[in-house]
Formats: C-alpha cells, sequence, structure tokens
C-alpha cells in the first residue's frame, strides 16, 4: 500500500516494511493545497545501498492555514530500513520548524514480520517538542521556552493478497510532566503569545506535526493493471484540549511506467473546531 506522502509524517515508517518495485533509486515530489489557505510541498529520494538495506531522506515546506494555525515551517526527514523476505526493522527521524516559536521532533522506529498474506508491525515514537512563550510581568516582558516529551507506541496489521493491500495501525502517547506544565500556562492572564499548537489537527497538512494524544489509521488500495484507486482514514486527538481531527483521502494513482508514476488526491478533514476543511494533492515519482 502506498500512502499519500502528506498523509503525516509516519509514512515512511508505515510503508518501509511494504513491497516497492525494485530500483536502486526512487524520488517523489509532493504539493498539498487546502480550501483554508494551507499549503506545502515536499520532496524525498530513498536509495537501495543492497537488496536488504535502504536509506531515505526528504525535506519540505509547510504552512497552516490563518483558520487553524497559523505556523510556516520547515520539515526534514531521514530514515533507514532493513529487510529480509519475512521480517525487518527501520527507523526515522524527522523535525519540523517554525521559525518563530515552535519545533518537535520524532525518533521512530519499526519492527515487523509477515505469516502468509498478514503484516505485523510494532511501531515506537519518541516526540520533543519545543514552545517559546511570551509573558506580560508588571515590569517586563518575559520570553521562556518550555521543553516536553512524549513516548508512543503501537500497532500495524497489514494484508495483502494479488492487487488488494488493505491496513491498520493505532498509536498512543504518554506526556512527561513539563506538558502539564505548559497545559497550566497556556490559560495564564499573563500571556500575550504562544503557538497553537492544538490547532495543528484541524489541518490535512500540520495534522501530524502537533501535541498528538492518540492517532489511528485504516485504509485499502485496489490496482487494476496500471491504475490503482486508495482510500484513508486517519484520526488524531489532540493532548492539549483533547480535541479531535478525522481525515478522508481518496487517491488515485497512474504508474505511466517503470520508471515514472503519479498520482492525484483529494479529500476532507473534519475536526471539532474548525468543522470541514477540503484539500487536494498531485505526487510525482521517478525511479531509475
Amino acid at each position: 500500500m502506498r500512502i499519500f506522502r502528506r498523509t503525516a509524517a509516519v509514512a515512511w515508517l508505515l510503508g518501509a516494511g511494504a513491497p516497492v518495485p525494485a530500483a536502486p533509486l526512487q524520488a517523489d515530489v509532493a504539493v498539498v493545497l487546502d480550501e483554508a489557505g494551507g499549503r506545502s510541498i515536499d520532496a524525498g529520494f530513498s536509495i537501495d545501498a543492497n537488496e536488504h538495506l535502504t536509506f531515505r531522506a526528504g525535506a519540505g515546506q509547510s504552512s497552516g492555514s490563518d483558520e487553524t494555525a497559523d505556523l510556516r515551517g520547515t520539515l526534514l526527514n531521514a530514515g533507514a530500513s532493513l529487510h529480509g523476505k519475512r521480517a525487518g526493522v527501520s527507523v526515522s527521524f524527522d523535525r519540523f520548524d517554525d521559525s518563530s516559536n515552535y519545533q518537535s521532533s520524532t525518533l521512530g522506529a519499526r519492527l515487523w514480520a509477515t505469516a502468509g498474506n498478514f503484516e505485523v508491525a510494532l511501531l515506537g515514537r519518541r516526540r520533543d517538542m519545543d514552545v517559546e512563550l511570551t509573558l506580560q510581568l508588571p515590569q517586563r516582558t518575559l520570553r521562556r521556552d518550555l521543553d516536553f516529551s512524549a513516548l508512543g507506541g503501537g500497532l500495524q496489521l497489514s494484508f495483502s493478497r494479488g492487487n488488494f493491500s488493505a491496513y491498520v495501525m493505532g498509536v498512543t502517547y504518554d506526556y512527561d510532566e513539563a506538558f502539564d506544565d505548559f497545559v497550566v500556562l497556556r490559560d495564564s492572564p499573563l500571556l500575550v503569545e504562544r503557538p497553537r499548537i492544538e490547532a495543528l489537527v484541524g489541518s490535512f497538512i500540520t495534522q501530524a506535526q502537533g501535541a498528538i494524544d492518540r492517532q489511528a489509521a485504516a485504509g485499502v488500495e485496489q490496482t487494476i493493471g496500471r491504475h490503482a484507486l486508495g482510500i484513508d482514514v486517519s484520526s488524531v486527538r489532540d493532548a492539549v484540549d483533547d480535541m479531535s481531527s478525522t481525515s478522508v483521502a481518496l487517491t488515485w494513482r497512474y504508474a505511466q511506467s517503470a520508471h515514472l508514476d503519479w498520482s492525484l488526491s483529494g479529500g476532507m478533514v473534519d475536526s471539532d473546531r474548525y468543522g470541514n476543511i477540503g484539500f487536494v494533492g498531485l505526487a510525482l515519482g521517478i525511479a531509475n
């Protein structure tokens, strides 16, 4: 199964063990826009060092809409996968950096094994976030940095038979005590400015960059000749306000040749706070 690149920052972890066309070097670029003004562009490449070891790196730029979280930042990611015919392990790291007052990084690992048409994977994550708060004190303005982190764990089950594939997955996080300090300070009457990270779940583009409490996803894909049609449904709950959003993405992919494929995606995000926001994306993949 090929999940649309922007579905989440976890796409590399979710797909690292899945079968891919044999090509030593692959590259892709994707652009996503939403109707509230959010946008992103991502590019990445992967290289097979040998038949068991693959490396991947990528970079992107994204901005949330004014309606949700008005954050603009860069995303850098890298990963490696060691895989055999029936089992494998992958690690990844990505960092989202808003140049003003918010940064987040995620270190992830995925251990998978296959049995017949099924694949079971254990997922592990560590997320570190840094927010800058501006407080107006009686005598001066104070800028304060708060760092907090979360450990996450989950499970993914995939099924593939012939031209059909499907998956379900879920991850939940446990935050440290420093996160509680941030939740308390955000309601302080002295607070002048802070990043609205709880609003990131309201956009498909920034859905994976906030303080996630738990997330779940499921999807299916059917291939017919050169064409493939897939649908992905994901749910993300924010840990700050305990608000959630659900996204549905429909993707049509066309394999023009063994070296070129492209896909068109569209869908909707429904969040507790911001209602429905539609999005559309275009991705291009090339291989040598």
